[in-house]
């Protein structure tokens, strides 16, 4: 076989010589050089080809190191090579210019481990070019050397590349040990619980070299400071922050996070950035000093506390992963111990949503359950025997649940239970002695119970291999700060009239109220009784007062009157994304949805209109209805732009009532759940139909031409 030189070989030559002082000019233009839009397409093929000049120069330089005795073969060997590297170093260029250009897009910064993966590349550039013009240098270990240093170069820059794509120290990830654990008592919420969520989901596309949005989550401040849609979270106010909505946008939606393709968040994750997010955000909070049974010590201290320390007494086989999954929703959690650990821990959160079956339905997992959080859930004290069958139950939280007492004693049959909380109940000391028999208590939670002093004291006398806990007792007379009272009616929304019942869990606590809009105060303000009886739309303002404590915050409810309710209630266009509420009946439920668009007690419409078709067995006399609605600009949740109210005798013979367009919202409104007020001459109605179209986002916002969501709760007929 003969081989000839072409002219090509000189034209990519001085091609790869023109490329090279390309890549020169790019580097030292910096940010002066405008990149057209049809060079921004060119620029983002960069992922996509980059493994083709990495293939050519590693094969280029393995056959540097061939040598073959037959010198026709060797010619033809010879020659191949440097065709080969000359297509490996013309392709190394043209992927650097392509990195060049991609670089300059929006997110990315002249820092970090895209600057050190740029310089690499253009170190593995010019080791290419040089590995070409040197490959038949009269010193045969030079090409051989530059075959090696381009090898060196090309995992160094590719290592950099992956902690771009994938977050920092992805390649070598694997053969790096873990960091040894942290101690309880010795650990940060954020430094040891948010930051490594963070590091693993989030900053592989939110770093200071690869700010896609404008958000860097390396440093604190960078979270505070939030991208360029805003502040990334509300301390204290979960429902309204980005973070949080963009985690639970339907997986399809372009702006879920983590995006299509990333690993997602687990429940205990989401949870855990929830509850953070929900006690302030505090970014030097030690978790020792978080409450006992707070929801955020409870997550840390399953996920802190090392995988052997915790298996050691338990031999059961870990539940199927997939069941576990299942298991969750978006008020009931249900995670791992740690890890890939067998034991298993549930967590409720909206008493709203909560009742018994949801507990029964955690009996497939009963042999892997060891710990059930149920407080300020509407428990009683019949549910205690479906309780009772989750035999491996180490941990029980019943606080300010609605138990009595009456059932422990079907509580003293687990066989493992170790903790027992029984805080802010009615038991007595009489019902307490039925856990006598319990085998393994060893903690009894039993502040602001129907316990006394001396009920307590006993109480550690009966019980003395275990804990009895009372809590609070301010025997130094500090005066501290009383919290909010607490409302115990379950709706918002009313017919004819409604007893409001208020209740502190502080005994010898005094509620003073007020409902003519003004602030309460400890003094002048009426006393709240047993109970107010309500007959109209009432705002109601109350503290809590005891002498020798500073007064709580005031704390407001709303409540609705309704005068009619639908008999049925037909969805024309169904609910959109995970926004279904609990279909039609979200509409007249008695609960309203408040400020968070993920409580399920609010139907989403972005893409169709929300229609709703509405009859009354016999005519109502109507002159108004009043349709709670939600806004919340950050989430992309604006009020209507137009309603539309239709009413007649049957669904063929109906005519338009009234036509509203709600005040468009403004770029700093605050996240309200508002009312808006449909008023009409009195009709005799038997049938209504309710239309209200979503509005397209203006132009100051993000999402700018798109449609925005519509978010309706509860519908009041007067």
């Amino acid at each position: 076989m003969k081989w000839n030189r072409f002219r090509w070989q000189d034209l990519g030559s001085q091609l790869l010589f023109a490329t090279n002082i390309f890549v020169l000019v790019l580097l030292v233009a910096g940010t002066k050089i405008v990149v057209p839009g049809w060079l921004q397409v060119f620029g983002r093929m960069h992922p996509l080809f980059l493994h083709f000049p990495i293939v050519l120069l590693l094969l280029g330089g393995l056959l540097l190191f061939i040598q073959l005795r037959e010198p026709e073969a060797h010619k033809w060997k010879t020659h191949f090579t440097s065709a080969l590297l000359l297509a490996a170093a013309l392709s190394t260029a043209l992927t650097v210019i392509m990195g060049l250009l991609l670089s300059r897009e929006e997110g990315y910064t002249a820092d970090g481990h895209v600057q050190w993966h740029k310089w690499g590349g253009v170190a593995v550039l010019w080791a290419a070019s040089a590995l070409y013009w040197l490959r038949a240098s009269a010193k045969p270990w030079l090409p051989k050397a530059g075959a090696v240093l381009t090898t060196i170069l090309l995992l160094i820059t590719g290592h950099f590349g992956a902690d771009i794509t994938h977050g920092n120290n992805y390649v070598l990830a694997p053969v790096t040990p873990p960091p040894a654990g942290v101690p309880l008592d010795k650990a940060i919420v954020y430094d040891h619980l948010i930051k490594p969520i963070l590091q693993e989901k989030c900053m592989n596309c939110h770093n200071t070299g690869k700010a896609k949005g404008g958000l860097s989550m390396d440093l604190p401040q960078q979270l505070m400071s939030g991208g360029k849609s805003g502040k990334l979270f509300i301390p204290g106010n979960p429902a309204a922050s980005l973070l949080m909505e963009r985690i639970h946008l339907p997986q399809e939606d372009k702006k879920h996070m983590p995006p299509v393709g990333k690993p997602p968040l687990t429940a205990e994750e989401t949870a855990l950035l929830y509850y953070w997010i929900k006690e302030g955000a505090d970014f030097k909070k030690m978790v020792a000093a978080l409450p006992a049974h707070d929801s955020l010590r409870l997550l840390a201290a399953a996920r802190l506390q090392p995988v052997e320390a915790k298996e050691a007494a338990y031999d059961f086989s870990p539940a199927n992963e997939k069941l576990v999954q299942q298991l969750n929703n978006n008020y009931r959690v249900v995670y791992p111990l740690a890890l890939h650990a067998a034991p298993l821990i549930a967590n409720w959160y909206n008493k709203d949503k909560f009742n018994i079956a949801s507990v029964r339905e955690l009996l497939p997992v009963k042999e892997q359950l060891i710990e059930m959080h149920l407080q300020k859930m509407p428990v009683h004290d019949a549910d205690l025997e479906v309780l009772a069958q989750f035999k491996q139950l180490r941990v029980l939280n019943l606080s300010f649940t609605n138990i009595t007492g009456q059932t422990l004693n079907v509580l003293a049959k687990l066989p493992y239970l170790q903790s027992l909380s029984l805080s802010g109940t009615p038991v007595t000391l009489q019902q307490l002695m039925q856990l006598k028999s319990a085998p393994a208590l060893k903690e009894l939670y039993v502040w602001n119970t129907g316990l006394s002093s001396a009920d307590i004291q006993q109480a550690q006398k009966t019980f003395p291999q275990a804990t009895v806990v009372k809590g609070f007792s301010n025997d130094n007379g500090e005066e501290l700060k009383l919290n909010q009272p607490l409302l115990l009616n379950t709706v918002a929304v009313f017919r004819n009239s409604m007893q409001l019942i208020l209740k502190h869990p502080v005994k010898g606590v005094e509620i003073r109220y007020t409902t003519d809009g003004s602030t309460p105060d400890s003094v002048h303000s009426p006393v709240f009784k047993d109970s107010l009886l309500l007959t109209n739309n009432t705002i109601v303002r109350a503290i809590a007062c005891k002498q020798g404590w500073y007064a709580s915050d005031p704390i407001q409810f709303a409540f609705s009157k309704t005068t009619y309710v639908p008999d049925s209630i037909l969805l024309l266009n169904p609910p959109e994304g995970a926004y279904g509420g609990n279909g039609p009946s979200t509409l007249t439920d008695g609960q309203k949805g408040g400020m968070d668009y993920n409580n399920g007690k609010w139907l989403g419409y972005t893409k169709n209109r929300m229609e709703a078709l509405l009859q009354f067995r016999e005519p109502v006399p109507l002159k108004s209805v009043t349709i709670g609605a939600l806004r919340n600009t950050g989430s992309y949740i604006f009020p209507p732009q137009q309603v539309e109210l239709w009413g007649g005798a049957d669904p063929q013979h109906l005519r338009l009532l009234k036509k509203v367009t709600p005040a468009a919202a403004k770029k700093d409104d605050p996240v309200t759940a508002m009312d808006i007020d449909c008023t009409f001459p009195l009709a005799h109605i038997s049938c209504m139909k309710i239309v209200m179209t979503p509005v397209t986002l203006p132009a100051w916002h993000p999402g700018k031409g798109k449609h925005a969501w519509v978010f309706v709760d509860e519908l009041l007929f007067n």
